[in-house]
């Protein structure tokens, strides 16, 4: 993870304060190992931020699944299997592009294990849990991970300067593949941003970026600017699910109440 952020710099004309990359990302390393809940509390612990925050953000990202897929053998793009679309990947293209095909490829060689690689533009479609889209070259998640992390990075988001390799941001497949890689990432992102750091939510959405917010910080996570009303109504939904404690109800619990199977392929896991 360090070799991959440290090719990927984010400090570039103004957009960061330089300690998101000598401090930050030089700590993200997801070394951890626990339940599902502890790695929540691991991550709250390590970044200084509430751990029922994280535990609800993971809500409205995932329910809760890292990765639900199904099984290798019931996709055509190699190991690991295709997976449960907004329970563990999504934010799909809206059509491919030069850009999304380097991106789909580069990705479709990675995993932490060889068994973990996969090609998502050869996947077939499922009737449970399937891509909002017809599966082809360039066409692939953009996210994964318990708290949806994304892991493409847009060329023109680089520009003036050289696009990231692969199109990617540096955290595939490490995201992907374990939740406390995950979690340590959303948590520094959020100290970052909590600490006045992500210089380039100046002048998006409204009201003035400033260091303190923490739940401006919580919606830029999913909008990409400050207090857009995309971004309140993802605060307003995070908050909810904080202040119900969605993770501690029965039905949250019960698999089969959150996923179906699928005629042909089976049920994912």
């Amino acid at each position: 993870m360090a070799a991959s952020f440290a090719a990927r710099p984010r400090a570039k004309g103004g957009t960061y304060n330089t300690l998101w990359d000598t401090w930050l990302l030089r700590r993200v390393d997801g070394r951890f190992i626990g339940t599902t809940d502890q790695i929540l509390q691991w991550a709250a612990c390590k970044w200084g931020l509430p751990d029922n925050l994280l535990r609800a953000d993971a809500v409205v990202e995932s329910t809760w699944f890292q990765y639900l897929h199904y099984p290798s053998n019931a996709s055509y793009g190699g190991g690991g299997g295709s997976c449960y679309w907004l329970y563990g990947c999504g934010d799909a293209f809206s059509s491919p592009t030069s850009a999304s095909i380097t991106y789909c490829n580069g990705i479709a060689a990675q995993g932490v294990l060889s068994s973990e690689i996969h090609d998502y533009q050869k996947d077939p479609v499922t009737g449970a849990g399937g891509y909002p889209f017809t599966p082809t070259s360039g066409m692939c998640p953009k996210t994964f991970s318990i708290l949806g992390v994304m892991s493409w990075d847009d060329p023109a988001w680089e520009a003036p300067f050289a696009p990231y390799p692969g199109n990617q941001n540096g955290t595939f497949p490490f995201t992907r593949d374990s939740t406390a890689a995950a979690a340590d990432y959303w948590g520094a992102y959020i100290r970052g941003c909590y600490e006045g750091w992500a210089y380039w939510l100046k002048g998006t959405g409204s009201g003035t970026y400033a260091a303190g917010d923490l739940w401006g910080c919580v919606g830029s996570w999913y909008s990409g600017d400050w207090h857009s009303s995309g971004a309140n109504g993802y605060i307003a939904e995070v908050q909810n699910n904080e202040n119900s404690h969605t993770w501690l109800t029965a039905s949250f619990g019960d698999p089969s109440q959150q996923y179906r199977c699928d005629a042909r392929y089976g049920c994912a896991s």
